[in-house]
């Protein structure tokens, strides 16, 4: 499975789309005067609600009829909660929308009780950019290169299992030998940042765009030291860090990395509950992307710090297809790494 090409924009939507020109003055009267919602599956602050707003600003301009746009915050089980509402609950009319962690995408491939969705039956509109993790280090642990984490145990702050913030630490501790103990019951990455600087745990791990949004200072003045870069390959912007890609020295780790890390590619991806009108979900995939190109847009995702390298709703249905269809072998050792608890 090659994750790399997913990080260009999805193309193809030319047939989906045709029924907007069909169909377009009667998605134009259904939208006109309405308010769309959308739901993230986070609290304020962090970065897939700093997405959402950004994108909630700009997108009614491109919808036929120009509904207003609003944000909802919905945090729970890392996002378990609002993926459940939006397919199970939310009306099917075009008028809800969610974002919540791309761990979602492969929650149902590992039949956690508590997931009641096919991620594969959303209206993926797309997703503004793509969001490989970062692991870091608070200053007062006295911990400042990855190697020190195989000699030095460290307390790292989570959500609930399956978010970024508990998987990232989880390959660390079962693929690279981290001595890591696990502090889960966070409501969502913000909460664990307050945690960090509270000092009630060492290490956090969440998404790179996450900390910049939220936490700008914290890898500037030296309070935290990052220690892996999640990611396929090193990030410019940390010198010195070491992809995890790197650090892996079997072929069935790297197998076990590239399903994993397959919800870094679709980035913060935004969904339609499943059944939604085939033209209302065309016009919201148009809508998506002539809003990813316009000036006014990027310039205000520049400001928020907020990094725009979008994947289209097509390019999100692709991928989905590529994780759905790994090896039973594939899987099977990927359930086996993260379903225990032992030792956690």
């Amino acid at each position: 499975m090659s994750l790399r090409r997913f990080r260009a924009p999805g193309v193809g939507l030319a047939l989906a789309l045709s029924s907007v020109s069909v169909h377009g003055q009667g998605v134009a009267e259904f939208y006109r005067g309405k308010t769309v919602e959308i739901t993230v599956g986070t609290g304020p602050g962090g970065g897939y609600d700093a997405n959402a707003r950004l994108l909630a600003r700009h997108l009614g301009a491109f919808v036929p009829g120009a509904p207003n746009i609003v944000v909802n915050n919905m945090p729970g089980g890392g996002g378990i909660v609002a993926a459940n509402y939006l397919y199970n609950a939310a009306p099917k009319d075009g008028l809800f929308l969610g974002a919540f962690s791309n761990a979602m995408l492969t929650e149902p491939l590992f039949g956690a009780s508590t997931i009641k969705f096919d991620t594969r039956r959303f209206g993926w509109l797309g997703s503004l950019s793509r969001e490989e993790g970062v692991c870091v280090a608070s200053r007062s642990s006295g911990v400042g290169q990855w190697q020190m984490l195989q000699s030095r145990s460290l307390t790292v702050g989570t959500t609930a299992p399956g978010t970024t913030t508990y998987l990232f630490p989880l390959l660390l501790k079962r693929l690279l030998g981290a001595e890591l103990k696990f502090v889960s019951g966070y409501t969502d990455g913000s909460q664990v940042a307050l945690a960090l600087e509270r000092g009630e745990v060492d290490m956090l791990c969440q998404t790179f765009s996450s900390l910049r949004i939220s936490r700008p200072d914290w890898i500037s003045t030296g309070f935290v030291k990052p220690l892996v870069y999640i990611g396929l390959s090193p990030n410019s912007e940390l010198p010195g860090t070491p992809a995890i890609t790197e650090l892996v020295n079997s072929e069935e780790a790297r197998d076990i990395l590239k399903i994993i890390l397959a919800p870094v590619a679709a980035g913060r991806p935004f969904a339609a509950p499943p059944g939604i009108p085939v033209a209302r979900l065309a016009a919201l995939r148009q809508a998506f992307g002539a809003l990813v190109r316009h000036p006014a847009f990027l310039e205000d995702a520049r400001a928020a710090r907020i990094e725009i390298s979008p994947l289209q709703g097509a390019g999100m249905d692709e991928l989905l297809g590529e994780i759905f269809t790994a090896s039973p072998a594939a899987l099977a050792r990927v359930r086996s790494l993260i379903s225990s608890n032992e030792g956690l």
